[in-house]
């Protein structure tokens, strides 16, 4: 009888052993589910803050394209003055100020990334053009600026409005 009574307490440990290696093995997989889980929702915060700064940006980049958009007709406005300026009154001191105020201006924008597009003498592209006439000149070369185009940090704010060359040269075709 003794002997059955070490044989028992021989399988108990050996059932503990094995009772405690499968909740082991339960508790491995909880903690592996429990990591899985804590690096999927790490990556969703990191991906979420990813993409709120991307929309600020983008935001930021929509209101300046806005603003800069509704400062051009100024831009157009000074151009225009200072083009049908009386030429009496192009050296007085109050037109030499308007013109300080109006590079500072341009000056300002420019830093912001506003650049002008250059139009006369370049090929037509309608990426960067709007053709609004055609005239005596080269061919697919524009010949005169209506309205400025500006980019705004290497993207389009507003085409040039153009004149481009028709083929005609002073009145003679090129075919004759």
């Amino acid at each position: 009888m003794a002997e059955e009574v070490q044989e028992n307490t021989r399988q108990e440990p050996a059932e503990d052993v094995e009772t405690l290696r499968q909740a082991l093995a339960e508790e491995r997989r909880k903690a592996e589910k429990y990591l899985a889980n804590w690096q999927r929702t790490q990556a969703d915060l990191e991906n979420y803050a990813k993409r709120a700064e991307r929309e600020r940006a983008e935001i930021i980049e929509s209101a300046n394209r806005a603003l800069m958009l509704n400062l051009l007709p100024v831009l157009d406005d000074f151009d225009r003055a200072f083009a049908s300026l009386p030429p009496e009154f192009s050296n007085s001191s109050w037109t030499e100020g308007i013109k300080l105020v109006y590079n500072k201006f341009k000056s300002v924008l420019e830093s912001e990334g506003l650049v002008e597009i250059k139009a006369e003498g370049e090929l037509f592209d309608p990426y960067y053009h709007e053709a609004v006439g055609q005239g005596q000149g080269k061919e697919g070369v524009v010949i005169a600026e209506v309205r400025r185009g500006y980019k705004l940090k290497d993207k389009v704010l507003r085409p040039s409005m153009v004149i481009v060359g028709n083929g005609e040269i002073k009145g003679t075709q090129e075919g004759d």
